[in-house]
């Protein structure tokens, strides 16, 4: 592999590792606590990934540092072969012969030789798919979590018809707002992917299409917090008078998996963008820098 390869992914461990921390911070057994209606089944996924998410978060900054210190030493013996003449560089058949190093022509193919995805599928795609999450994440505000908060003592009805008139308004504008911003994340994704500027298709290869669309649907899972965090605070008060019964905060099965998906996304946009995904990880290639 590679210098530039090996710093690439010694970058992108560095990146995905405050992820990690930070999936671990949102997972049972450090800052939060799931809710007592949560299935055992999530309930042992979380607590597992609770227990493996720092251990990732560790070997992703060990891996980091390895990677790029062994680019550091392939760029040192790079630039000493080259010093020493051992390294031939090709002639291009119209120019003057310049540094390339062998296979190059194959891992960097010219624009007309690749099978790109058409910008306006991809759009019309990635648009679909981000209205698709953003109904998991409003059926998760509006349905799972107050119920959830509730632990199953009333129907969804008889949640809302607890809540405090001024609590339930300030949940409602605050959906609405969230609402908002998704429609308008999708139609962004669905108009950028119909506009007919060809600038747009070597800015929006569909790897950074993608990644945009990753970023938008983690930036969603945070914007979704502050209505979760109204259902905690305001309407967990409310349920313990009209239920009599003790009634704690914390995070439902479909708000800890909104939140572990959204620092995924996250990690998605990095992945497809500073890595090196090409046929150097796929091949020995000894000899080259």
């Amino acid at each position: 592999m590679r210098a530039t390869a090996l710093v690439r992914w010694g970058i992108t461990c560095l990146l995905l590792a405050p992820l990690a921390f930070l999936s671990w911070l949102l997972s049972p057994g450090a800052l939060v606590r799931l809710l007592p209606a949560t299935p055992d089944v999530v309930v042992g996924v979380a607590t597992a990934w609770g227990v493996i998410a720092p251990i990732v978060a560790l070997l992703l900054v060990v891996a980091g540092a390895v990677l790029n210190v062994l680019a550091i030493r392939r760029g040192v013996r790079g630039v000493d072969r080259l010093a020493s003449g051992e390294w031939d560089a090709p002639r291009l058949p119209s120019g003057p012969r310049i540094i390339l190093p062998e296979g190059w022509e194959s891992e960097h193919p010219t624009p007309a030789s690749r099978r790109r995805v058409s910008r306006r599928a991809l759009g019309t795609l990635l648009a679909g798919a981000l209205l698709a999450w953003s109904a998991i994440i409003a059926w998760v505000l509006t349905v799972e979590h107050p119920l959830a908060l509730a632990g199953g003592a009333l129907p969804l009805g008889a949640v809302y018809d607890a809540w405090e008139p001024a609590g339930l308004s300030g949940f409602v504008v605050a959906v609405i707002v969230w609402a908002v911003l998704a429609v308008a994340a999708a139609v962004v994704l669905f108009l950028l992917g119909r506009m007919p500027r060809a600038g747009l298709d070597r800015v929006l290869a569909p790897r950074r299409f993608i990644a945009l669309a990753a970023i938008l649907a983690s930036a969603l899972a945070i914007a979704a917090q502050p209505a979760l965090l109204m259902l905690g605070v305001g309407l967990v008060d409310d349920l313990v008078v009209a239920t009599g019964e003790p009634l704690g905060g914390g995070q439902s099965a479909g708000s800890w998996h909104v939140a572990q998906w959204g620092i995924a996304f996250s990690a998605i946009a990095i992945l497809v963008t500073v890595p090196r995904w090409s046929g150097a990880l796929r091949r020995r290639v000894s000899g080259n820098p």
